[in-house]
């Protein structure tokens, strides 16, 4: 399958998406480390056979993310970080593939990076 490149206006057609999908990614990333402590015993002492009574909501929450990352996916995007709200955009700067970059909660792409050097490499357009 060939690589998508987003144009400025394309990933700004995605951006009404990803301030209402990254959020909700936001929240559920919170419970998944937060919210589950049994989980994470049980996952800890699993090699023994353990068990949670916190694993079905876990299991709904896990599976509630994991669609929601699929479908920005499917849209293109790259997510670089779910709980900084960080997801990229491939596109052709002057020849070369860098990122479109955002970072929730902004309106609208204003930033581009390099593929090496990430969110600290932001530069305007």
């Amino acid at each position: 399958m060939d690589k998508r490149y987003f144009t400025i206006e394309e990933a700004n057609a995605v951006v009404p998406d990803l301030l209402e999908i990254v959020p909700k990614l936001q929240i559920l990333h919170a419970k998944l480390t937060k919210e589950f402590p049994d989980v994470r015993n049980a996952w800890e002492k699993a090699r023994y056979g353990g068990g949670s009574m916190q694993g079905a909501d876990y299991l709904a929450v896990a599976l509630m993310t994991n669609r929601l990352i699929n479908e920005l996916e499917s849209k293109g995007c790259v997510i670089k970080g779910i709980e900084r709200g960080l997801v990229d955009f491939p596109a052709m700067r002057d020849g070369k593939e860098v990122y479109l970059c955002w970072k929730n909660p902004e309106t609208e792409i204003k930033y581009w990076h390099d593929l090496d050097t990430g969110f600290a490499g932001r530069q305007p357009l």
